[in-house]
């Protein structure tokens, strides 16, 4: 990790709070600017925050539960890297919670949820226009994080945070390309209407469709792999 880069963000930290550089790594790791596999120096990020290495540590173990970096031995801390079979198991989970969540909401849903969801695409397609790219990435997360809560059942959204927070390295493929953020923003429209109308078979095909954006940026960049057929139907 290039120290210069992080003072650039270090007068956004505080300095007794570790979520502070949790969420400067994390944000870090979006834009390609901190790769898979390269290394968080505790050094480093304490000279450049002007932070404890108490606070370094605390925000290490976060990152860690997180699973957005790992231990190696004899190379310290890293950014979490990910084998094909990994990706393959996170994307079939995010496809299994993502669909659950939506089968516990009601047929015809709620208005203020519909409501919600049309605020934040709005949002999301100005910030858009105006090439804000990490106000679009932050609106992209509000959008989806809206639909699970909707469900009702704490542990199922819980899972999801969990799961979309694993793929951040995966999905970060996805963010940086105009092209792809124009087709998600049409998947967006789409997906308020399935959920509007209460079509839960469309929604399930919109949101694997979806996921696939990022998914094939990332196996693209890695240098491609057989796209597994995933199952559409809300019954299996």
């Amino acid at each position: 990790m290039n120290s210069k880069d992080l003072k650039t963000g270090s007068k956004d930290i505080k300095k007794s709070d570790p979520k502070q550089i949790v969420n400067f790594v994390k944000e870090n790791i979006i834009f390609g600017r901190i790769g898979p596999r390269e290394r968080l120096i505790e050094e480093e990020l304490t000279n450049s925050f002007g932070v404890s290495r108490h606070v370094v540590r605390a925000a290490m173990v976060e990152l860690e539960r997180l699973r957005i970096i790992t231990r190696r031995p004899n190379k310290g801390v890293i950014v979490r890297d990910f084998s094909v079979d990994e990706v393959e198991q996170i994307y079939d989970v995010r496809g299994i919670l993502d669909t659950q969540a939506v089968l516990r909401i009601t047929n015809t849903a709620e208005k203020n949820f519909i409501n919600d969801l049309e605020e934040i695409h709005n949002q999301y397609c100005a910030a858009f226009d105006r090439k804000a790219l990490p106000e679009v990435c932050s609106l992209n997360n509000k959008f989806h994080h809206r639909i699970w809560n909707e469900c009702g059942n704490e542990l199922l959204v819980s899972l999801n945070n969990q799961v979309w927070t694993e793929s951040l390295g995966i999905r970060c493929y996805g963010i940086g390309d105009p092209d792809m953020i124009s087709i998600a923003r049409i998947e967006h429209e789409k997906i308020i209407n399935s959920l509007r109308d209460g079509d839960k078979e469309a929604y399930t095909k919109l949101s694997l469709q979806h996921m696939g954006l990022s998914l094939g940026a990332y196996k693209r960049a890695h240098g491609g792999w057989n796209v597994k057929k995933w199952n559409t139907s809300i019954d299996a």
